[in-house]
């Protein structure tokens, strides 16, 4: 049995990278759109629902979801306000996206968290990760499947 050094970091290389032929069968133009959709619904949610959870991302782009403690000041006020199930409903879909991106490969990762939720250039991102023009292409559209299929928003041709 071989033993490990606590500072040594377990690393996995399976990443589920999802082929040409595996995206043949979506339509990536309509499953952007959508993704596109609910990534804006995101971003207006994360600054009304302040005491929900919310997903934040790591220098090394590791996922971590957070929650602020919640204040009691108007209860009432709140309920009438926002619906609780809009609520539940971001808090969701920020626990579903932190267990996806920790899923996803480091690239993969690294283009929703840039390119979709922080608005940074593709191109931007395409130097920083180091990739050529094709390579990013597949880590892209590997990326918006994977995560049309998690938030239920794939297209079929």
């Amino acid at each position: 049995m071989v033993t490990m050094n606590l500072e040594e970091r377990e690393e996995y290389v399976d990443t589920c990278l999802l082929t040409k032929e595996d995206l043949e069968e979506y339509d990536l133009e309509a499953i952007t759109e959508n993704i596109i959709k609910k990534i804006r619904e995101f971003k207006k949610s994360r600054n009304r629902f302040l005491d929900g959870y919310h997903y934040r991302m790591t220098p090394k782009y590791e996922p971590r979801l957070e929650m602020f403690t919640v204040r009691k000041s108007d209860p009432v006020g709140k309920t009438v306000e926002y619906k609780f199930d809009s609520q539940e409903e971001y808090d969701d879909f920020n626990i579903r996206l932190e267990k996806l991106l920790a899923l996803m490969s480091y690239d993969e990762a690294v283009y929703i968290n840039d390119c979709l939720i922080s608005s940074i250039s593709e191109s931007t991102v395409r130097g920083k990760l180091n990739l050529g023009k094709d390579s990013f292409k597949k880590i892209k559209n590997s990326a918006l499947v994977r995560f049309a299929i998690a938030f239920n928003l794939v297209v079929y041709k």
